[in-house]
C-alpha cells in the first residue's frame, strides 16, 4: 500500500473514531533547574504516594534535572502533569498545557557586564558566561540578547556551568565579562565588589521557582483533585503554591516571547503549513520526524519516516554543524520530496535537517515549521502508541 493510500485511509478512519481517555495512569514529570537550587523546587521525598491517593490513580512520576529533556516535555504532551520551572512553563503554555498553580515569588534577571562595557553592541568578542544551556536564565540571556541582534556567537568564548552563582565568580576572576543573575542577587555581589561591573539590561518581573500544569484534556474531576492537593501540606516541598489567574498567564508569555525561536525562513527551502503537508502527503512526499525515538514512538504523523537528527550544537542560527550527527539522513528516500518536521518553532532539529539536506543534493524540501505542536491540536492523523 503506498503512502497516500495509508494516508487517507488512516483520515478515514479517524474521522469515526472516539477519543479514548484512561484514568488508570497519570504521568507526572518534574524538573529541577540546577542553576536554581536555591528555590524550592524539589522533594526530598517522591510525592508519588500522596498524589496517588489525592488523585484516586496510579502516578508514574519521574524527576530530572535534564532541562533539555523537560523542554522537549513540554511541547510533547506525554504528561498529564507537569511541575516545572518557568522557561518550561512558558513552553507548555503554548502547547496546550493549562497553568494550575505557581510559586507567587517573581524576580527580575539582569544581564551583568564588567564596567568598560557600557552598550550593547560592546558585548561583541566578549567573554560570556552562562547556566547550562536550557536553564531558565540561560534562556532569558538569550532572549535579551537576541534583543539587541546578539548570538551565542557574537562572543569570544561562551562557557556554560551549573550554578547560578559561578557567572559572578568567573565576573570576580576576570573570567568572564558578561553573565545573567537576579537582579537582588547581582545589587549584594557588586556592593561586596564595587567598581567590576555594572547592570546593562533586565527583564521585566517574571515568575520564579515552579509551576503546576496539567494537559488540556484533563478532566475537571482530576483538576479539583489536584487543586486540593497543592493546598495541602502534602505539596509544601515545592514552596507555597497558590492557583493562578490571566495576569500569571501573562508573565509567562512574557517568558515565552524572549524564546529563541527558528528563523521564520530557510533560503531555498520551502515552508509549509499543516494543510499543505496533508495534501503533499496525498501526493506522495514523505513527512521525516527529526525528533528522539521516544517522541516519535509516542506518535508521529502517520506514514513518517523516522530520522533522528542528534544535535550537540547551539540552538542558533550561526550553529556548528559539524558538532551534529546527520546520518539518519543517508537513508531517507532522497529522490523524493520530503517534509521535514519536529517540536515546532522552539525545536532547532527540523531546521537544521532541512539545511543538511539542502546540501545534500534534495531538490524537493519542505520545512513543516509548526510541527508536531499545531499537526497534533489540529487532530490531523497520527501515528500513536
Amino acid at each position: 500500500m503506498s503512502i497516500s493510500q495509508n494516508f487517507r485511509l488512516f483520515s478515514l478512519a479517524l474521522a469515526f473514531a472516539l477519543p479514548l481517555h484512561s484514568h488508570a495512569q497519570i504521568k507526572v514529570l518534574i524538573g529541577n533547574d540546577p542553576a536554581d537550587e536555591s528555590k524550592p523546587q524539589a522533594l526530598a521525598a517522591s510525592p508519588t504516594p500522596s498524589l496517588t491517593a489525592a488523585l484516586g490513580s496510579q502516578v508514574v512520576l519521574k524527576q530530572t534535572t535534564d532541562l533539555t529533556e523537560v523542554m522537549r516535555a513540554s511541547r510533547t504532551q506525554e504528561n498529564d502533569i507537569l511541575i516545572v520551572p518557568p522557561h518550561a512553563t512558558a513552553s507548555a503554555i503554548s502547547h496546550s498545557y493549562d497553568l494550575l498553580a505557581r510559586n507567587k515569588q517573581n524576580t527580575q534577571f539582569v544581564l551583568i557586564v564588567r564596567k568598560e562595557i557600557e552598550r550593547a553592541e560592546q558585548m561583541k568578542g566578549k567573554r560570556l558566561y552562562l547556566p547550562q544551556q536550557d536553564s531558565a536564565r540561560t534562556y532569558l540571556a538569550k532572549g535579551l540578547l537576541a534583543e539587541d541582534g546578539l548570538s551565542m556567537k557574537s562572543f569570544q568564548k561562551t562557557s556554560f556551568g551549573k550554578t547560578s552563582g559561578a557567572g559572578l565568580l568567573a565576573l570576580s576572576a576576570n573570567l568572564a565579562d558578561v553573565t545573567i543573575a537576579e537582579q537582588e542577587e547581582a545589587k549584594i555581589w557588586m556592593k561586596k565588589n564595587p567598581d567590576i561591573a555594572r547592570i546593562l539590561k533586565a527583564t521585566r518581573s517574571v515568575p520564579s521557582g515552579v509551576a503546576v500544569m496539567v494537559r488540556k484534556n484533563m478532566a475537571d474531576s482530576d483538576r479539583k483533585k489536584l487543586l486540593k492537593w497543592i493546598a495541602s501540606p502534602d505539596s509544601s516541598g515545592f514552596g507555597k503554591l497558590q492557583t493562578t489567574n490571566s495576569a500569571d498567564e501573562e508573565q509567562y508569555r512574557y517568558i515565552a516571547s524572549l524564546g529563541i525561536l527558528t528563523p521564520d525562513s530557510i533560503p531555498g527551502v520551502t515552508k509549509v503549513t499543516a494543510e499543505q503537508v496533508a495534501k503533499l502527503l496525498t501526493d506522495g512526499a514523505v513527512a521525516v520526524d527529526t525528533r528522539s525515538a521516544k517522541e516519535y514512538e509516542q506518535e508521529h504523523i502517520i506514514a513518517a519516516i523516522h530520522a533522528p537528527y542528534l544535535e550537540k550544537s547551539l540552538k542558533d542560527r550561526e550553529y556548528d554543524a559539524t558538532m551534529d550527527d546527520f546520518s539518519a539522513l543517508s537513508n531517507l528516500p532522497l529522490e523524493k520530496a520530503l517534509i521535514f518536521y519536529c517540536n515546532g518553532p522552539e525545536c532547532w532539529k527540523s531546521y537544521k535537517a532541512s539545511i543538511a539536506a539542502k546540501a545534500k543534493g534534495v531538490k524537493k524540501i519542505y520545512w513543516y515549521r509548526n510541527g508536531m505542536p499545531e499537526w497534533r491540536e489540529k487532530s490531523l492523523p497520527l501515528a500513536t502508541k
